[in-house]
This record gives C-alpha cells, structure tokens and sequence, in this order.
C-alpha cells in the first residue's frame, strides 16, 4: 500500500543481554486443550511488530517452543509519528540508544495556525522519546530470537483450525516470496494487523479503520536544527477533518504525516495540507520515504478462540 523510495536512515547498533533480568516479561500460564508427550509446547506468533515479538519473547522464555513470522522484517514500518511514553521504555527495557530524539517541548497548532506550547511543566527527567517502527520493532524480535524464538520470514497465507480436539493448528506460508510450506501448532497468536488472516480465520468480526499517511523528509541542517527538541501537531479541516497531522524529528529527518477515518480517500489532499502548512520550515527538504498504513479504532469483537489469540493493534498505533 505503501510507496517506499529507496535510502538509508542513521540505524544504531545494539546487542541483547542474555543473561539480563527481564522486568518486562509478566508471569504467564498456557494450558494446552491436549496432552503433548516428548516435546514441548509449540507456539506460531504472526507477525513481528511490537505486539508479536513481545508475545514471543514470553513464549521463548517460558519454555514454550516458539516461531516468529514476520514479512520482509527490514523494510517493514508503518507510518506513525513515533512518539513513546516513559513507562513504556521503563515496561519493556528499551534502551536509551534507540532513542532519536529526547523531545520537550510541544506545540499544537489551532485550525487558524495559533499556536499552543506544552512541555513547560515537564521534570527536569521527563521527556517524549522519538523512535522509529524500524528501529524499535527490529530490537524487539532481536530480543525474542536471543530468547530463543526462531524466526521465520515469510508470509503467512492460510491458517487451518482443528478439525478435532486432538487436532493441531496449520499455518502456510510462502518463504522467502517463493516455496509454500506448512507449520503445525498447539497455540497461535495473531498480531499481523488491521488486516489480520487469523482475525478472518477465526471470524473475530469487523471495526473501523483510519488511514495514516506520512512522508519522512530529510532537512537542511539549518532547519533540522528548529526541530531539534520540538514536536508539532496540527489540527484543522485542511490537515484532517477528524484525526491531527504532525511533524515529528527523527535521527536526520523529520515525519510528516496525517490519517482520516471519516475520509479516507482524500488522505493525499490532507497530506498536502500539512505539507502547505509547514512549507517554510521544509522547504529545501528532500522526501527520502513515502509510506501509508490502515490503523484500526477499536479492538474486534472476539480476541480468542480455543488455543488462539489475536491482539488488535493499538487504536492508536505508534
């Protein structure tokens, strides 16, 4: 769906502890509907975002025999602005290093551009952390392979309910965009998206979906600089007549984007109304990636069924 130009974005570098204490990891139980003699519990977790790779990594960790798909997972990102809350990266053990930017200061500007800052009352210790989806979800599955979670990278077609109690679940999928091969589980989480195939599997019923529409611009140095330390929201019938559109600072660029419910055809004429109004601040800027991405507004009406589990993506997905 999305339009990808080809670049390369600054991407550190990180190693995962294996022996570190894992705060993040909540106690769990699974209990299998069937007996399972001489091999341990086998687990499929599709899809490799935030959602999955923290599912996997439990999983991994408590034992239970774990696969991992992801597609594509390099070039995989959706187009969010990035923001992340101090108790998340305190929850789930992210770095520092991941972090682009540690933003205080915010600005929201009104329908007719008057603007509004924030962040004046933050601690000296507090801060919005800016990330990247590419970034962040890369350390994630890297957390659940050291783990133990085996990582597959392909696409899952079809999934295959029990045709008995004793049954397994079937998973296919296409390797690599060519060779179609099976899998067969006790357990399956589905965290593969707004279009999920284990939601449709296990009929767990529809919801609305917005659209998200961002353009990554790399900055002159003179104006990367004005957003040094400062986010900007907007919000106004021309950028959205529902959602806000935002500017967000990256590593070396800056995320410019937008996302209608109400119309999601006209997703391009907003994205150009965000552009229109932050056009001297970018101007001189070069768009170095196009991306869009469907993001639903409420959980579905059914999460699990028998030994499966889908977890709907955030509302408001990073």
């Amino acid at each position: 769906m999305a339009a990808k130009i080809q670049t390369s974005f600054c991407l550190p570098t990180f190693s995962i502890p294996t022996s570190k204490p894992k705060p993040y990891l909540k106690s769990f139980t699974i209990k299998a509907s069937k007996s399972i003699s001489g091999r341990k519990l086998r687990a499929a977790v599709i899809g490799g975002g935030p959602a999955g790779s923290s599912a996997a990594e439990a999983l991994a960790s408590g034992g239970v025999e774990t696969f991992l798909f992801e597609r594509n997972p390099p070039s995989v990102a959706k187009p969010c602005g990035g923001a992340i809350p101090l108790c998340m990266l305190e929850e789930f053990d992210i770095p520092n290093h991941l972090i682009d930017r540690h933003v205080t200061h915010m600005r929201i500007f009104s329908p007719s551009n008057i603007a509004v800052d924030f962040g004046k009352t933050l601690k000296p210790h507090e801060f919005i952390a800016m990330l990247r989806r590419e970034v962040l979800d890369s350390f994630l599955r890297s957390r659940a392979h050291a783990a133990g979670a085996t990582a597959i990278s392909g696409l899952v077609t079809a999934l295959d309910l029990p045709a008995s109690p004793d049954a397994p679940y079937t998973v296919h999928y296409t390797a690599n965009g060519s060779s179609r091969r099976s899998l067969a589980v006790d357990v399956v989480i589905g965290a593969d998206g707004a279009n999920s195939r284990v939601a449709k599997a296990i009929g767990a019923g529809d919801y609305a979906c917005a659209i998200a529409f961002q353009e990554r611009i790399k900055l002159p140095d003179e104006k990367m600089a004005y957003y040094e330390n400062l986010a900007e929201m907007y919000v106004g019938d021309d950028v959205s007549p529902d959602f806000y559109a935002w500017v967000f600072p990256k590593c070396d660029h800056v995320a410019v984007g937008t996302g209608t419910v109400r119309s999601k055809k006209d997703i391009k004429l907003y994205q150009r109304g965000i552009r229109e109004r932050v056009k001297p601040k970018i101007n001189g800027g070069k768009v170095i990636k196009v991306e869009a991405h469907p993001i639903p507004e409420h959980p579905r009406p059914v999460r699990v069924r028998g030994c499966l589990l889908y977890t709907s993506p955030s509302p408001r997905d990073l």
